[in-house]
């Protein structure tokens, strides 16, 4: 009895394992099926090389009008600098403008009137040290830095990225100044105050020029340009030639009398305000070409954010299908391992189970 209970426990154990094995195998070809039926890949957009490509072209885009909006910020910071510089010239000249007045009440004496006409000189020379400092970059649109030179910068900006047509801001020169032509052809500019005539150019650095008084005597053809200065109880003129004015023209006080003569003043009055009308004329233009320049700062950067926003959303849709397509990777991975975990398992442990319960199968020894 007890052989052939040992026969059948042999046989059983082997049916057992056979089953374990083929259920376990069985489990493992079903895990390993569903573990490779996947994507091989992320799933792209139908047009993703077209995507690619946009997105290519967006990222140069954004590189070409970063590099253009560089040049158009120049361009906005040096208008803005020169609108702002004549704003203060302006206001300079209108303070020039109250000293002549000043100097027109009647009861101004004739030493108070040269008083105001010493600071009438210093505020031409203030609203010519504005000009020359309104330059961004080496690029003075009103002025110039060197004494002798009297245009002012243009500045150019290309219209589109790579184009070689360009935006041109025009520059004038806006400084009020004058140069003296003398009859040997020698040229004379005036310091930046007016107490003298220099010739320039100049080999001396020590010469001071020709030095203006008082009580010189300036005669100046204020329609022709004739001038000739003679010293008080002198016979003939120490500087004559013909005088030029430049950018808004208007002269030192010496040529309106000091201030003492009446027709004088009246003169430097109505050329004073001649420049006034000129600058609020060019703060008006210039301000046209600051707003000119702004849009097209502003629309560069538009295309900017508008072209990163593209190639970021393209960019982001696609790593977006790789992430998902990853988490399922790692999905179909765990459950595999799991489905493979469990075949070995139930292979190695099943049958020992099975025969804890032998008593239901009626195989009792």
């Amino acid at each position: 009895m007890l052989n052939i209970n040992a026969t059948l426990l042999d046989l059983n154990q082997n049916l057992f394992s056979a089953v374990g094995n083929a259920a376990a195998a069985h489990t493992a070809r079903v895990a390993a099926i569903a573990r490779n039926s996947g994507p091989s890949g992320p799933k792209l957009d139908a047009n993703q090389s077209r995507l690619d490509a946009r997105a290519r072209e967006s990222t140069r885009q954004v590189e070409a009008f970063s590099k253009l909006k560089i040049k158009q910020n120049r361009a906005v910071k040096t208008l803005d600098k020169a609108v702002e510089r004549l704003n203060d010239m302006k206001n300079i000249l209108l303070e020039a403008r109250e000293l002549i007045i000043n100097a027109q009440d009647p009861g101004a004496t004739a030493e108070g009137q040269r008083d105001l006409a010493n600071s009438f000189d210093q505020k031409i020379g203030k609203l010519n040290l504005r000009a020359k400092g309104a330059g961004n970059l080496g690029v003075n649109l009103i002025g110039a830095s060197i004494r002798d030179i009297f245009s002012a910068n243009d500045l150019e900006v290309p219209i589109r990225p790579g184009s070689l047509v360009n935006t041109t801001y025009a520059g004038k020169f806006l400084g009020s100044d004058y140069v003296v032509t003398d009859g040997s052809g020698d040229t004379f500019l005036p310091n930046i105050f007016g107490s003298s005539l220099v010739q320039f150019p100049n080999a001396d650095a020590n010469d001071s020029g020709v030095l203006l008084k008082n009580d010189d005597t300036v005669v100046f053809d204020h329609d022709t340009g004739a001038l000739s200065v003679t010293r008080s109880g002198g016979g003939a003129p120490i500087l004559s030639g013909t005088l030029e004015r430049k950018g808004i023209g208007v002269l030192h006080s010496y040529f309106y009398g000091n201030f003492e003569d009446a027709a004088l003043r009246d003169k430097a009055l109505e050329e004073t305000d001649a420049a006034l009308s000129t600058l609020r004329v060019q703060i008006s233009l210039f301000e046209s070409k600051q707003t000119r320049a702004e849009v097209a700062a502003n629309f560069s950067q538009s295309q900017i954010e508008d072209n990163r926003s593209v190639a970021a959303s393209i960019l982001a849709q696609k790593e977006g299908a790789e992430r998902r397509f990853l988490l399922e990777e790692q999905k179909r991975q765990l459950l595999f391992e799991s489905a493979l975990q469990t075949a070995l398992s139930y292979n190695s442990q099943g049958l020992g189970i099975l025969l804890q319960d032998v008593a239901s199968f009626g195989f009792e020894a």
